[in-house]
């Protein structure tokens, strides 16, 4: 295990967010995007994958996929063991155990995300804290992450979608963190972050991996079961909903729309 420094640690107490680089490369890197381009090729349900979709001036493209621990046990390594589970243990101080995973793929013209906080998103426990796996450069014309430091000591007042409220938004001081293929960032659940639209090109995909103190309980299995209750019982919408907050910007496509999407994909 590549252990952290103290003052490594202490950055991550005081900022509420880490920035490690260059934690793949090589042959690692490219077996992670072996495996994530696997999963975006898969059906909805597929491995227990559950998927997510926007429309963008392109179409409908994929935006998230989550659920992935029955993909594959090297995958599953990744997410829930080795050295990423070894790091969140040491930023939480006492054995950390997996709590939720996924991809986010923000394609070219893909939909930003709104200021929030992931802790209202994140039932049953206190705090998470989550690492972002860059698998291609995150810049901020593709919309890298923008954080705020030292904000991570409580929850901000929110507005009806659960993200930050406006005036707290304005008031505070935005940092944008680009990371490279193979960095990782750690944040805190209740760090302050937003992303931009991808005003790029080229696709930009990250793997989120988020933990939990193992002492609270694996709460993993009781997260996507209410997950998916609260999905099945809703409408459709004009907006894309990915989250159990309103944070994510996409617009929402039709169930034709995705259907016909797969259909075009699965005969190229």
């Amino acid at each position: 295990m590549r252990g952290l420094t103290s003052e490594s640690i202490e950055r991550w107490r005081t900022d509420g967010y880490l920035h490690l680089e260059g934690h793949l490369q090589g042959r690692a890197l490219e077996g992670l995007r072996g495996h994530v381009d696997r999963v975006a090729a898969m059906a909805d349900g597929e491995c227990g994958v559950l998927q997510h979709y926007e429309r963008t001036n392109e179409g409908v493209r994929i935006c998230r996929s989550e659920h992935l621990l029955e993909v594959d046990d090297e995958l599953r390594e990744i997410i829930a063991g080795g050295e990423i589970l070894d790091m969140a243990s040491q930023l939480l101080g006492e054995l950390a155990v997996l709590y939720k995973e996924k991809v986010n793929y923000k394609m070219a013209g893909g939909a930003g995300f709104s200021a929030h906080q992931d802790a209202p998103a994140y039932p049953f426990v206190e705090s998470h804290l989550s690492c972002m796996i860059a698998i291609d450069d995150a810049t901020e014309s593709n919309g890298c992450l923008e954080v705020v430091r030292g904000m991570h000591a409580e929850v901000l007042p929110m507005d009806e979608d659960g993200c930050i409220r406006d005036d707290v938004v304005d008031s505070m001081q935005w940092v944008p963190v680009p990371i490279r293929a193979g960095d990782l960032l750690w944040f805190h659940s209740r760090a302050p972050h937003r992303s931009a639209p991808n005003r790029s090109n080229a696709d930009r995909r990250a793997l989120f991996c988020t933990y939990n103190a193992a002492a609270e309980g694996d709460l993993r299995s009781r997260y996507y079961a209410e997950k998916f209750e609260r999905f099945a019982e809703a409408s459709e919408g004009e907006r894309t909903r990915v989250s159990l907050i309103g944070d994510f910007q996409g617009v929402a496509p039709s169930r034709q729309e995705i259907y016909d999407y797969m259909n075009r994909r699965n005969q190229t």
